[in-house]
């Protein structure tokens, strides 16, 4: 048996499919397969693609970018092959208690992969086979005699049972043809043979498959490593690309800041030194000779000497006016602050001098007030005792006072306002102290008539035998007011 015999039949491989990245702008271009994503095809192979419920058939010409490949969610690759040799083997039991296999050769054609892909068809055909053989009814129970003497017999048998089988009911395997081929049957030292030759050749494809996986692993790491490498110099090749421009630029840059700067420094040395740095950029341009130079640079010099002792001067009798001018208004400043000082002084006198004439208008006031005070109550009780005297002297005249006893002591004291003793210098007191005299009473002692006694106090009272509130009051009381001004 053949190390192609064994190899997976029909189907070569299965792979699922994830969804494409999103690409472009916010995931906005358009979807694309890598051409990682697909598998690599034999010219005999093909590919079939699930898209949702349908299968697509592809030679390996797809576009990455079609939607079959885009909404495709698993690949399968199919070997077209045809008549491709398929073995199916199961055992028999023989008499010496080991076991016989019987082995039917087939020959297979992958017709309609996406048949065989929708309908679920087998992904290796010896499998398959194999259970279809052990559907036969014919080798259900038999039994391999001892010894080779029946074993031809056996063997013929065997085979022509299977073969009726398969003529009577062939293998039916979706999108596959397949047709049967021949039948032997296999001893126990065979049968070993043959498993011992298929562990061999599973291990070496094995082997094979490991190798072939890890060189494919590897080259499929050198072609990273090679696609890396390759952008790291682009990324690189870009980055000193970019570094040199930006180097070219600020070069660009810094030139033309440095002739700006040469320039400015130029005009500035040009403007302090004037003609010399003029004769110094010609002779730099050698535009003048040393001697030119010279003689040029000693007579600019004897003109920057007179013009710095013009300058000198000027300045002198620019800062003789300023100080001038400062002195002059210092001065003003300080006539001003003067006349502001002497107003504000003079403000305060005559604030001061209306103040001390209207407290003089005030105490005169007052003073005109109580004197005129003085005199009216005076002059009111002057009248009252006139009143009362015409009283007493109509009462002696018409004869009154011979039936009314009178006590002339009494009457005299009442009118004189004392008794007869204290009167002069009662009078006198009171005349000093500038005190009103007090009132004369009533001849008659009527109603309106004080008690004894009561006239010394400087008070009135009424006919009601109140006293008047302006008779106590103090005529040269100035009030609190008046105390507060005056000091008092």
């Amino acid at each position: 048996m053949s190390d192609a015999s064994r190899a997976p039949y029909p189907v070569v491989s299965t792979r699922t499919l994830e969804p494409p990245a999103a690409r472009g702008w916010r995931g906005m271009g358009t979807a694309r397969r890598e051409r990682s994503e697909l598998p690599r095809l034999e010219p005999h192979q093909v590919a079939v693609f699930r898209v949702g419920e349908d299968w697509v058939e592809s030679h390996g010409d797809l576009d990455l970018r079609s939607e079959t490949a885009v909404r495709s969610t698993s690949v399968a690759v199919v070997d077209r092959r045809r008549d491709v040799p398929v073995e199916a083997m199961i055992t028999v039991p023989s008499a010496d208690g080991t076991d016989c296999a019987v082995r039917a050769r087939f020959r297979c054609t992958a017709e309609d992969a996406v048949e065989l892909m929708r309908e679920g068809g087998p992904s290796d055909a010896s499998d398959a086979l194999v259970s279809y053989l052990q559907g036969c009814p014919a080798l259900v129970g038999e039994y391999v005699p001892h010894g080779d003497a029946q074993l031809a017999e056996v063997t013929k048998r065997i085979c022509a049972n299977v073969t009726a089988f398969a003529l009577a009911q062939p293998p039916r395997l979706p999108g596959m043809a397949v047709e049967l081929v021949s039948v032997d049957l296999l001893s126990p030292d065979q049968l070993r043979a043959l498993q011992q030759r298929l562990a061999e050749l599973e291990f070496q494809r094995q082997r094979d498959a490991v190798e072939q996986a890890v060189t494919q692993e590897r080259i499929t790491r050198e072609q990273e490593h090679q696609q890396q490498l390759a952008l790291l110099n682009q990324q690189h090749q870009e980055e000193l690309q970019r570094r040199e421009q930006e180097a070219e630029l600020n070069l660009a840059e810094q030139r033309a800041a440095y002739e700006r700067e040469q320039e400015a420094l130029d005009a500035g040395q040009e403007e302090r030194f004037g003609s010399r740095f003029a004769l110094w950029r010609a002779y730099r341009r050698k535009e003048v000779t040393a001697e030119q130079l010279a003689d040029r640079l000693g007579s600019a010099e004897r003109d920057v000497r007179e013009a710095e002792e013009r300058r000198d001067e000027t300045e002198r009798a620019l800062q003789e006016r300023l100080d001038k001018l400062l002195r002059e208004d210092l001065r003003i400043e300080t006539e001003r602050a003067d006349r502001r000082w002497e107003v504000k002084r003079q403000e305060k006198l005559r604030e001061l001098e209306a103040n001390r004439e209207e407290r003089q208008r005030r105490d005169q006031q007052r003073r005109e007030d109580a004197l005129r005070k003085e005199s009216d109550d005076r002059q009111r009780a002057d009248r009252i005792r006139e009143m009362r005297f015409e009283l007493y002297k109509r009462l002696v005249h018409e004869g009154h006072t011979a039936t009314m006893p009178i006590d002339m002591q009494r009457l005299l004291e009442e009118l004189l306002g004392g008794t007869l003793d204290s009167v002069s210098g009662d009078i006198r007191t009171e005349v000093e102290a500038g005190e009103p005299t007090p009132d004369h009473p009533p001849v008659d002692g009527g109603a309106d008539a004080p008690p004894s006694g009561s006239a010394s106090s400087g008070a009135r009272e009424s006919a009601g035998g109140e006293r008047y509130a302006d008779d106590e009051h103090d005529p040269y009381d100035v009030g609190p007011v008046g105390r507060e001004e005056y000091g008092d």
